[in-house]
């Protein structure tokens, strides 16, 4: 399952055996999950580490879940969402779609509506991923200043390096004139490199380029790993290089 950018859920339930099953559940399928008991440690967490799509019981000691998802308005990264209650009716369906949530579960939930609603939801959520991140990359190009002096020279949105032809504008890259298809964050991330060809960038640092969040070490390298190892197996280990104990550098001769 390729999940690129969307694997981390957040599942708050007060109730310890709903949290333990849905984790086991959601793990098994591939995502990387954590479970708070309350919506006040659902802040906490979230005011640190951002999730892809949170799952809210509606009935909790203090704040109940359509507070929880009211609060969660104010985040810079906002969630997808999906509502569990076993009490459901039309007031709080209705409460918990203007506030964005995907699905609205009703317990005892049916494995397989559940994993439906994840994957809708997750579809959902990289397809805003794709879009936010290729409007940051036209926006860049449209602001980058030009290369040279001469005031009528043209933005340089085309880079070539080596045997790579990276074109920012579109997108796309060209391997020895093969063309070489990145996801958006392998593009972002490869463009953040390139720029700066044989300087070391930290985990952190290109986790602020490519997500425009700061997190802690741990938390950038758990972000970017993958997306890291899967552009040095498509671009080339010669040029995408760990620099042990710091992070990673595009290495050129050029």
């Amino acid at each position: 399952m390729d999940l690129l950018d969307t694997n981390k859920i957040l599942v708050v339930d007060d109730d310890a055996s709903v949290r333990f099953f849905l984790a086991e559940e959601l793990e098994t399928e591939g995502y990387k999950v954590f479970a708070v008991a309350s919506g006040a440690d659902a802040l906490e967490f979230l005011a640190h580490t951002p999730v892809d799509l949170a799952i809210v019981d509606f009935q909790m000691p203090g704040l109940t879940g359509i507070q929880l998802m009211e609060a969660m308005q104010s985040l810079p990264d906002i969630p997808e969402l999906i509502m569990l209650t076993a009490h459901a009716t039309l007031h709080t369906s209705i409460e918990a779609m203007r506030l964005g949530s995907c699905d609205f579960l009703l317990k005892p939930y049916v494995l397989d509506d559940l994993l439906h609603g994840v994957q809708n939801a997750m579809h959902h959520r990289q397809q805003k991923t794709q879009q936010r991140l290729a409007v940051e990359l036209l926006t860049a190009s449209v602001h980058r200043k030009p290369t040279s002096l001469s005031p009528n020279k043209r933005t340089l949105t085309v880079l070539n390096v080596d045997d790579l032809t990276i074109n920012l504008e579109e997108m796309s890259l060209k391997k020895a004139e093969t063309p070489i298809t990145l996801t958006p964050t392998e593009f972002k991330l490869l463009a953040t490199m390139v720029k700066r060809p044989n300087h070391p960038f930290t985990f952190q640092e290109l986790a602020k380029t490519v997500h425009g969040q700061y997190l802690t070490p741990y938390q950038a390298r758990d972000m970017l790993k993958s997306h890291l190892g899967r552009l040095r197996k498509k671009v080339g280990v010669a040029y995408i290089v760990n620099i042990r104990g710091v992070g990673y550098k595009f290495a050129s001769k050029e």
